[in-house]
């Protein structure tokens, strides 16, 4: 049994018809499936190995493990569970393959069963069942999921030869970036992925008085108080009345004076998710711009349009932003 803390909240995910849920203390990323490096001779448990965040991951196809296996349903396993192992004290990631990622959801442990036992056929790795959306959903065990040989040869996957064969997919992926487009006024922009938490419409903003008119306010994110920039006016955007209402909160992940800190910034609308190469990036920036250069680190052109991509940290580089937090 793992030593990290249970919580009550599991992300639920789908199989063909079936229902799965798994501990959100267990779960690191949810990934869209990329393509897979497959390793000759490994076991029939992987469907392959991806490098990601800088370290070979392997890739278990759920559905097989399941025995549920249909090569023709193959294409519908549209994302990947990046979830963690505790094994005797040692910690071990990789992906899962599954069909539909669906939502959070919230299970007391009153309304949790136990899972029956069918014959000699284990449910270990079935931590409880539940009752979501009319359905029974199966709460898995990751910790009890596999076998000792299977967890072997999960590991024998992440060996240097795996690594070798992935060395050139790694240099190429350290060229391209990954960017959230959104609109302010007239203006697209765009902002590093990887600093955006999550989206929020029209959320309720208290507003700080005495704070800085680029201070919206503060609000309330299970628990936690986050600032509100309004980032329209930091680039000089003009407030019309199309334009006055908010609509939508970017939270994302900023450094301020050398500290971590989640900011909402307002924004008109968000648009995509992009991929841009460092060498389609101009550093270069014009001296006529209405806003500070320094918020700008670049310049990209994507279909026959430029985007502005934002420095993030110099944008929210505000003392006030430590003394409202």
């Amino acid at each position: 049994m793992s030593d990290i803390a249970q919580s009550n909240d599991y992300l639920s995910f789908q199989i063909d018809d079936e229902l799965f849920g798994v501990n959100l203390s267990n779960l690191n990323q949810i990934i869209e499936t990329p393509e897979l490096t497959n390793i000759p001779k490994s076991s029939d448990l992987l469907e392959g190995i991806i490098y990601h965040n800088e370290v070979v991951l392997p890739i278990v196809n759920f559905q097989r493990w399941l025995k549920m296996d249909n090569q023709a349903d193959r294409e519908k396993m549209n994302n990947i569970l990046v979830i963690e192992l505790n094994i005797d004290g040692e910690k071990l990631e990789l992906g899962l393959m599954v069909d539909k990622v669906l939502e959070v959801v919230h299970f007391d442990s009153k309304d949790i069963e136990k899972a029956p036992e069918v014959g000699d056929h284990t449910t270990d790795y079935i931590r409880g069942i539940a009752r979501y959306a009319e359905q029974f959903i199966m709460l898995i065990d990751v910790d009890n999921l596999f076998t000792e040989k299977q967890l072997e040869a999960i590991k024998q996957s992440k060996d240097t030869k795996a690594k070798e064969t992935l060395e050139d997919i790694a240099q190429a992926n350290k060229l391209i970036n990954i960017y959230l487009t959104f609109s302010l006024g007239d203006e697209k922009l765009a902002v590093d992925a990887n600093k955006v938490v999550e989206i929020l419409d029209v959320p309720t903003i208290t507003p700080v008085p005495g704070s800085d008119v680029e201070l919206a306010g503060i609000i309330n994110i299970r628990g936690s108080i986050l600032p509100v920039v309004d980032t329209r006016l930091k680039y000089n955007i003009a407030i019309s009345e199309e334009n006055q209402k908010i609509t939508t909160v970017m939270v994302v992940d900023v450094n301020v004076n050398g500290e971590m800190l989640s900011v909402g910034a307002i924004v008109d609308s968000v648009s995509d998710i992009i991929e841009i190469a460092d060498e389609d990036i101009t550093t270069a920036v014009s001296l006529d711009l209405p806003f500070n250069p320094s918020f700008l680190k670049g310049v990209a052109k994507v279909k026959d349009h430029f985007i502005q991509l934002m420095n993030i940290d110099k944008v929210f580089e505000l003392k006030h932003l430590e003394n409202n937090n």
